[in-house]
């Protein structure tokens, strides 16, 4: 009996002892937003690792341990909760407005803490990158950047957008970023000619669905580390990794939708006036300067065959948008996400198609992507980590050329107003050819262009990394990362052959013009590039004395080699009708081209980051580089970096008024090394000379061949070019979070830019590369969030963002005629315009013929009553840079439902356009109706005496003589060349959406983990300058030329016209 009941007191001992021991804790984790469970939230015992997450229903259990006295409950994008430990726990979190301990990636991958930052860095998250879906993940940055201006070539489909950050910095070579994905550098690779520009690469290969957040790195202290392609920013982007999914190691998500693309913005046209010219009606014309429109029936066109096309003498109103059809388009995304079963492995695969229909007839425009990507990474143990990516994409553009001739774009704007484009969709008629098209002066119906035309551009792009980590000890961490980046394409343009009978011709327009025939053409060009990129890091972080002295340490080595091959191929006056688009077709002997080139960079690298007590930070950053297309005695560059951020909130109490300050201060420097063989001869496959200096053959003759010094000599002396910038500004946060200010400017120089100039030929040469010029940006730049209000089922968020550039060309060679540096122009009689970079004034200034006027402004005119033009041409004082941007963002939240909206503001800035001066060359435009076309006398003009005095004008002009139609067309109506510069001022609603998040609830009696349904709008509403009735002011159809990116600029040489989108998007998640 003794012996039972020791046992029991033995086991009620140990039963009490147990239940000391441990508490046994439930309850519920809920949003405070919408009172809704959240899966998967962390609940952990602080102190320990003993911990658990939340199911489905936001539940959760766990055996707490007697010392554990506080839970920490934690979940992404909420702020961590503290509670003490009990039988039963209830806890509301609470969304994060303002994470000021966020990480953020910068150079080299190097992550650290926001507010550690001593320079401008800005974090777009994925749910905004993926608000608008465009298919151009550069487009998603319009207006939400301060200081980043993004600029679309074109709506067509697959066209190209370029980014400038902080402004203009290089007259002759490149300022776009540098694109950095996971680690890799990419090519940002595209194609150009006939007007269109097409992505060849880069980013334009990543789908949004992929993206976790793109960070973008503006100065050069925070862009040095990356070597000289970072001179002009960098766009840091970071792509999905694996996770668990809710409740289990996976996940498998879809999001996909369907966009509608209608015509938004076409030139404004008259509907006064039809066919003729001179005011007289003229049936083989494509002006509309003939008599009022009268609604006779009128005949128009050449006589073919006995017959001639009749028609109302009327304006068809709607006559350029009906030409256009609604471009439907399609965007799918499928991904899985996990980790292994012990957590050591995770992964994530997605596969991405887009199909993108353009608003040409028939389907002519199209752009089709398929993309795959994969990621995973393994922690083999506690000290090595190896993680991987490899993505694949191809593209395939059918793009509709912009140009002169067989120009579609140009036969549609050029059209009559009385005439039916519609009536011309039958192109087996012989009137809707250029057998009997109604005019022979230079375009030929639209229709019968888009199927006689050929414009393709096929691209492959395979790019990814190979990553090991070594951590050696708890505060050391070694990295290699292999980075690559191939790109391949082929790209085929064609026109038909048009050759009439000349007989013919005579007979039904009176004469043989020249420009009715063409030989046709076809042109290949293939080109591959590729690069490799190897990074060696190093990093030790430690904090010593008693955690105050916070000290991180990076040093590494990165070596860059880059390179490609370029073949193209010509060949004219085709044996074959269109259709048989290969170099095979023609009748004259084949040009074939070939040009290659290689370049290898070699850099060091360190970077030391020194806290002190969480409040001060200062960072030096330092770098080394050895170019292979430097002089080899002289191809090392230096170039240092040093930041300084102060949090001054850590001096004074805490408040809920000012709840975080920082003030930082950034100065840094980036060199830029030169194209590759530059530095001395090059030579070119040579030619026979004729009398005059003409080739009468080319080499190989006679199995001989033979090379010539090209006629532009290198230096051996060329310099680096190099950045320096200086930034300072602040970050304030009030009311925790709910109020938020980023302010700061900075001062940029350029200097020692490699140029090709003009050179006295005495010396052999045309010309000479050389280091010249120096190029100023400065401005501020200003950003605000702010959560008006927040309440339990409301919040509304709101951000403005305001930057404000000032660029000017500092000096240039004195052996520069003029002192200015030509970019590009449009020549065409009083209509040219030079667009030219001048020391002492901007980048990108316009001139122009301008007419001349008295002192007090009174345009002077001759006998005829003609505005008198300037014999050479002047400064407009008109230039291409915005005088400010800015951008508007706001979402609205209540229970399940987000509308959301991006308003982007560009003011000032002018750019060419030939859509106008097309318009008013065919007398379609609406400004060619001023006083309804009757003579009159141009207001306030004076004829000029000869003797320095002035007298009023009398002489009108009129349209029967021709004179009022001159006065547009050679005359700019009074303004010469200086009237086609339009005002490239807007505003433009970038996009609207409306996404229902379906309640949870409802979602898990569907196995499901989320469910989300968005329409939007993209290009909802463009405001433009009242002078601007043409095209939007983002267009242009400007190529690069040899003075680098800078000419894209200039403006368009007819475009096409800009897109409103409509779409439906699903998001499911399994």
């Amino acid at each position: 009996m003794k012996k039972l009941t020791f046992t029991l007191l033995c086991l009620v001992i140990c039963m009490c002892t147990v239940v000391a021991q441990n508490v046994k804790v439930t309850g519920t984790v809920t949003a405070a937003d919408d009172g809704l469970p959240i899966i998967g939230a962390s609940v952990l015992v602080k102190g320990t690792t003993i911990g658990t997450v939340t199911d489905i229903e936001g539940r959760f259990s766990l055996d707490v341990p007697p010392e554990g006295k506080i839970l920490q409950i934690s979940y992404v994008g909420m702020n961590m909760q503290e509670v003490a430990v009990k039988p039963v726990i209830k806890v509301l979190l609470q969304s994060d407005t303002q994470n000021l301990d966020e990480v953020v990636v910068t150079a080299m991958g190097i992550t650290r803490s926001e507010k550690t930052l001593g320079y401008s860095a800005t974090t777009v998250k994925a749910d905004e990158i993926i608000s608008s879906r465009t298919t151009n993940v550069a487009d998603a940055l319009s207006g939400k950047v301060a200081g980043l201006s993004v600029s679309s070539t074109s709506s067509d489909p697959g066209s190209v957008s370029n980014i400038v950050i902080r402004g203009f910095s290089s007259i002759n070579g490149s300022n776009q970023p540098l694109y950095v994905v996971d680690g890799v550098p990419l090519q940002n690779n595209m194609v150009s000619g006939d007007g269109k520009n097409v992505s060849t690469g880069g980013i334009s290969s990543v789908a949004s669905e992929d993206i976790a957040s793109m960070t973008v790195l503006k100065g050069a202290a925070a862009t040095a580390l990356y070597g000289s392609r970072a001179a002009n920013g960098v766009i840091v982007i970071t792509t999905k990794s694996g996770k668990k999914g809710d409740g289990r190691n996976f996940s498998i998500s879809y999001s996909g939708n369907v966009q509608a693309r209608m015509v938004s913005f076409l030139p404004e046209m008259q509907n006064s006036f039809g066919q003729g010219w001179n005011g007289a009606q003229t049936y083989i014309e494509n002006g509309s300067w003939g008599p009022r429109l009268d609604g006779s029936m009128q005949v128009y066109g050449p006589i073919w065959n006995n017959q001639q096309l009749i028609h109302e003498y009327s304006a068809k109103k709607d006559n350029v948008k009906d030409f256009f059809d609604p471009g439907w388009s399609q965007n799918h995304t499928v991904s899985l996400s996990g980790v292994s079963a012990d957590t050591k492995m995770d992964y994530y695969l997605s596969y991405s198609f887009t199909k993108d229909d353009g608003i040409m007839p028939k389907d002519y425009d199209t752009y089709e992507r398929n993309t795959v990507a994969f990621r995973g990474g393994y922690e083999a143990t506690n000290w090595l980590k190896v993680s991987s990516s490899l993505n694949f994409a191809r593209s395939q553009t059918d793009a509709v050329g912009s140009f002169q001739g067989t120009s579609v774009i140009d036969g549609v704007f050029e059209l009559p107003r009385d005439i039916s484009i519609v009536d011309m969709k039958d192109t087996s008629s012989p009137f809707n050819t250029p057998e009997a098209y109604f005019t022979p002066y230079g375009i030929t119906n639209p229709y019968w262009a888009l199927e006689n035309n050929y414009n393709h551009t096929a691209s492959k792009q395979i790019y990814g990394k190979v990553q090991v980590d070594v951590t050696p000890i708890k505060e050391l961490k070694l990295s290699y990362r292999m980075g690559f980046d191939y790109t391949d394409y082929d790209r085929k343009v064609g026109t038909p052959q048009i050759n009439l009978d000349d007989a013919l011709i005579d007979e039904d327009y009176g004469y043989a013009p020249s420009n009715m025939n063409q030989s046709g053409h076809v042109y290949t060009r293939y080109g591959r590039h590729y690069e490799l990129n190897h990074d060696f890091l190093a990093n030790y972080s430690k904090r010593f004395l008693d955690n105050k002295l916070d000290v991180n340490v990076n040093a590494g080595v990165n070596m860059n080699e880059r390179g490609y091959t370029r073949m193209t191929g010509q060949t004219d006056d085709l044996s074959f009708y269109s259709g048989f688009w290969d170099l095979s077709n023609g009748s004259t002997k084949t040009t074939l081209s070939e040009s290659q080139n290689k370049r290898r960079l070699v850099g060091l690298f360190g970077d030391v980051t020194i806290g002190w007590d969480d409040m001060i930070y200062l960072n030096l950053t330092a770098r080394n580089d050895w170019s292979s297309t430097l002089p080899i005695d002289n191809n090392s560059f230096f170039y240092p970096g040093a930041t300084l951020s102060w949090i001054f909130t850590r001096l004074i109490p805490e408040n809920e008024v000012l709840t975080f300050g920082k003030a930082r201060l950034a100065y840094g420097k980036t060199g830029n090394d030169a194209d590759p063989y530059q530095t001395g001869l090059t030579y070119i496959q040579g030619t026979a000379n004729g009398y005059y200096g003409s080739d009468i053959s080319k080499f190989p003759m006679n199995g001989v061949n033979a090379f010539i010094a090209s006629n532009t000599k290198g230096s051996n002396t060329l310099r680096p070019e190099m950045t320096s910038e200086f930034e300072v500004g602040m970050n304030l946060q009030f009311f925790n979070g709910r109020f938020g200010i980023d302010a700061a400017y900075y001062n940029r120089k350029t200097k020692d830019q490699i140029f090709t100039l003009p050179t006295d030929p005495s010396t052999g040469f045309s010309y000479m590369v050389t280091n010249f010029g120096e190029v100023s940006n400065k401005g501020i730049e200003l950003v605000i969030n702010t959560t008006p209000v927040q309440i339990k089922d409301f919040r509304w968020d709101l951000s403005f963002n305001f930057s404000k550039n000032n660029n000017k060309v500092l000096s240039l060679p004195e052996s520069l005629e003029g002192g200015k540096v030509s970019i590009y122009n449009f020549s065409a009689g009083n209509d040219a315009i030079y667009m030219y970079a001048e020391e002492g004034k901007p980048m990108g200034q316009f001139y122009t013929y301008l007419p001349k006027k008295t002192a007090d402004g009174k345009p002077i005119v001759d006998a005829n009553g003609y505005p008198v033009l300037g014999t050479s041409v002047e400064d407009t004082g008109k230039n291409m840079n915005h005088d400010w941007t800015g951008g508007i963002n706001t979402a609205f939240t209540y229970k399940d439902f987000t509308l959301s909206a991006a308003l982007d503001i560009r003011s000032g800035g002018y750019m060419f356009s030939r859509t106008k001066n097309l318009m008013q060359f065919t007398g379609n435009g609406v400004v060619t109706t001023y006083n309804d076309r009757r003579p009159f006398i141009i207001p306030n003009s004076v004829v000029d005496n000869g003797d320095g005095n002035y007298t009023e004008n009398t002489t009108p002009i009129y349209l029967g003589n021709g004179s009022y139609q001159t006065y547009f067309n050679d005359y700019g109506y009074g303004d010469g060349g200086e009237a086609y510069l339009l005002d490239r001022s807007f505003v433009k609603l970038r996009n609207i959406s409306l996404t229902w998040n379906v309640p949870r609830q409802w979602v898990r009696k569907m196995s499901l983990s989320n469910l989300a349904i968005t329409a939007f709008c993209n290009n909802v509403f463009t405001w433009t300058a009242s002078d601007n009735r043409y095209v939007d002011p983002e267009s242009t159809t400007v190529s690069q030329s040899s003075y680098g990116d800078l000419a894209t600029q200039f403006g368009e040489l007819y475009t096409n016209p800009s897109c409103r989108i409509f779409g439906c998007n699903l998001s499911v998640k399994f």
